[in-house]
């Protein structure tokens, strides 16, 4: 399937008319902040450079979705697929996600201060050059699953 260049004006005036389907779409230099979506698919979509912050994401579909340079600042993703997913260069402070599944996924140069995770699948995750929940810089490559917490509010 190819992918489909789209506006966050198009990608809210679609979801408002009962669209849900957003497969392969490619949204870039967006302001999505404070948007809340439910039971939207964004598999395999594509994110360059859009604020996301304080998102508010329930039962979406974003396995194998790709995020670069996207702020997603206290955002809250919950009953949600994220399997496969990849973000790059990513700003996850204060990230609240519960009941996801992120097997799989890859993080590369992401902030993870003040994240929590709760519910999600096991990993195996990959990790590069990133900054845990307490501020510590980890470089290079890990798939190490004690990075957080082993409790149901998991802190990376």
């Amino acid at each position: 399937m190819e992918k489909e260049r789209i506006t966050v004006e198009e990608l809210l005036r679609r979801y408002a008319a009962g669209d849900r389907d957003f497969r392969n779409i490619i949204l870039e230099y967006a302001d999505l902040s404070g948007v809340e979506l439910q039971n939207i698919d964004l598999s395999d979509a594509q994110f360059n450079y859009v604020n996301l912050s304080r998102l508010n994401l329930h039962r979406c579909e974003l396995g194998s979705a790709q995020f670069w340079y996207c702020n997603f600042t206290e955002a809250k993703i919950t009953s949600s697929h994220l399997e496969y997913a990849r973000f790059f260069d990513c700003d996850l402070r204060g990230f609240n996600s519960s009941k996801c599944n992120v097997s799989s996924a890859n993080f590369i140069r992401v902030n993870f201060q003040g994240a929590k995770f709760g519910g999600f699948g096991e990993e195996p995750c990959n990790y590069w050059d990133i900054i845990r929940q307490d501020g510590v810089f980890i470089p290079g490559f890990t798939c190490n699953p004690s990075l957080y917490s082993h409790n149901t509010n998991r802190e990376v």
